[in-house]
């Protein structure tokens, strides 16, 4: 009896090591947009969406291959990492967009957008970076 109440607990105190980094948006602090939809990030992520509100452009900031990535593309673009490469080899293929900037970590990612007017990306936890957190609205 006490082998089948250990391994419930067990798996209970171990689940927390398991679960995915959250993910933040974050923008050139000189982005005049304080939140964004799920919907909105999903269509800046896939090249829908190429302008801030109809100002400037948007540039595209992704990281290579990490969990961080991997979450983001899952929560947000619904796209496995092989299915968000190749959705963009096929923009660039057909004259439709041009690849995101990928950053081997998030520290070369920050500075990018920070020092890139239009840039968004995503990372995992705050920084002292001066870039713009953006809110996420649900719907």
């Amino acid at each position: 009896m006490r082998k089948i109440l250990l391994l419930p607990c067990l798996f209970l105190f171990l689940t927390p090591l398991f679960i995915f980094p959250e993910v933040l948006i974050i923008a050139n602090p000189d982005t005049h947009i304080s939140s964004l939809k799920n919907k909105d990030i999903q269509d800046i992520f896939t090249g829908k969406r190429t302008r801030w509100n109809g100002s400037g452009q948007i540039i595209i900031a992704t990281l290579y291959d990490s969990e961080v990535h991997k979450e983001f593309l899952e929560q947000f673009v619904k796209k496995t990492p092989f299915q968000f490469k190749n959705y963009w080899r096929q923009k660039v293929f057909t004259g439709e967009g041009m690849l995101p900037k990928t950053f081997q970590n998030e520290e070369s990612l920050i500075e990018f957008v920070a020092s890139t007017r239009g840039a968004v990306g995503y990372i995992s936890a705050p920084t002292d970076k001066q870039v713009r957190i953006m809110l996420i609205n649900e719907k």
